[in-house]
């Protein structure tokens, strides 16, 4: 199964310009929601990056994933792998949620969705290995973001490419990939 073609199908790649909350603007937009909001769909996503994790990381003792969406396609990619998740929350402060505090050492990949700029993923990161994990890398669907010096897996290549500014009146305002 293709990514792209997938989210092509379900209409999630939506083309035009567009103005992200973060200031950024871009040529398009995924609209992930429609693949989080069907379970079926979802995890047929979660299975092939759960290959794609078993394959790059087969040494991973733990997934995490960040709430909301996160933390859903997390769980559902470590019951592919048959793993334990973790979710740690970024604000106010980075920290576990008490649903699971793992022990430090644990190897570790973080499961995203989509990265737009990666600070998010750069956080989750330098908290991860504050916290004494031993992080193998990032698991996404699609990176708009380069993450030098982590070792990155996607599903595919991104569509879109962000810009700084780009002149002319946005088709989408204040979305947030």
């Amino acid at each position: 199964m293709d990514l792209l073609a997938l989210l092509e199908e379900r209409g999630a790649v939506r083309r035009g310009l567009t103005h992200f909350k973060n200031g950024l603007v871009s040529d398009g937009w995924i609209e992930k929601g429609a693949v989080i909001h069907d379970p079926v769909l979802l995890d047929q996503v979660a299975a092939m990056q759960a290959q794609a994790i078993a394959g790059a990381f087969p040494t991973a003792t733990l997934l995490v994933g960040i709430p909301a969406c996160g933390a859903v396609l997390a769980s559902f990619v470590a019951r592919h792998l048959n793993l334990p998740v973790a979710f740690p929350v970024l604000h106010p402060a980075p920290a576990w949620h008490r649903m699971h505090v793992p022990p430090a050492g644990e190897r570790v990949v973080y499961v995203d969705d989509l990265i737009c700029t990666g600070s998010d993923a750069r956080a989750v990161l330098a908290f991860l290995r504050g916290e004494g994990m031993y992080v193998l890398g990032v698991s996404a669907w699609i990176s708009r973001a380069p993450l030098p010096g982590e070792h990155l897996v996607t599903l595919a290549d991104a569509p879109f490419r962000n810009h700084a500014s780009l002149p002319g009146t946005p088709v989408y305002t204040n979305v947030r990939e």
